[in-house]
């Protein structure tokens, strides 16, 4: 009696653990992917947490306005880039 008991929770066990391997591949699988996003998400953060200490930087307040506008110092001049190409074919 006691050898059927054991056996019946036996197969009862083998049962449950090759149910249980499946889910547990599949959440593996999940949780390597939710690893890789996390990965690029913190890259993306440290970029924009770089960017927000930059352009709240009072050190770098003139160059993040000169790049966000087209104001520029009074002892500065304005450049202009012209195409050589371009500009060859103009009488």
């Amino acid at each position: 009696m006691k050898l059927a008991v054991n056996l019946v929770l036996a197969i009862a066990a083998i049962s449950a653990l090759i149910k249980l391997i499946p889910y547990n591949l599949t959440q593996q699988a999940k949780l390597r992917e939710l690893t890789t996003e996390v990965a690029a998400v913190e890259g993306r953060v440290n970029q924009v947490q770089t960017d927000f200490n930059r352009h709240f930087d009072p050190r770098q307040a003139t160059s993040v306005m000169q790049e966000q506008t087209s104001r520029i110092q009074p002892g500065q001049r304005p450049i202009v880039w012209v195409n050589p190409a371009s500009d060859s074919t103009n009488p």
